[in-house]
């Protein structure tokens, strides 16, 4: 069984997963997404690897626009994919729908998610068939998130 995050932008989805990855003490294997701010202008939507250490730009969001890089998702989001087995569980935070451009990320990730090794992240709410596919996988239980709930973590299992 895989437990994904899912609720209104800025309710605490991320913040909720982290704290229960910290709760279960689990070790952690897969990729985060967060912002960076470059200035008042831009920011910068950065994935890394669950410890921080290895990162990439995905997109970067300038005067209301943004430019996507594709690239990162195909080599450094499936490379973080790959799980190697020493770890306990993997996370995906967050799925959104600039995938929907990335044929081979998005794949395994669905590849996974039929798959045995225990996932936890976080599905954007906002359709698309990638991201419908994810919070209606057979595999996947599926919380919404909420300011009434989120704090409820140390109840989630897998």
């Amino acid at each position: 069984m895989h437990l994904f995050l899912t609720g209104e932008i800025q309710i605490g989805k991320s913040t909720a997963l982290r704290r229960w990855l910290d709760y279960k003490k689990l070790k952690t294997d897969g990729f985060l997404t967060f912002f960076e701010e470059r200035n008042t202008n831009s920011r910068r939507l950065i994935m890394s690897d669950t410890t921080r250490l290895r990162q990439a730009e995905l997109a970067v969001f300038r005067d209301n626009a943004f430019e996507i890089n594709l690239d990162t998702f195909e080599k450094f989001g499936l490379k973080l994919l790959q799980n190697s087995g020493k770890y306990d569980v993997i996370v995906m935070d967050e799925l959104g729908t600039m995938e929907e451009n990335a044929p081979n990320f998005k794949q395994a990730v669905l590849t996974l998610l039929d798959g045995n090794f225990p996932i936890v992240g976080v599905v954007k709410q906002r359709d698309s068939p990638f991201l419908d596919a994810v919070r209606t996988h057979p595999l996947v239980q599926l919380i919404t998130v909420t300011t009434n709930n989120r704090d409820d973590y140390r109840q989630w299992t897998l």
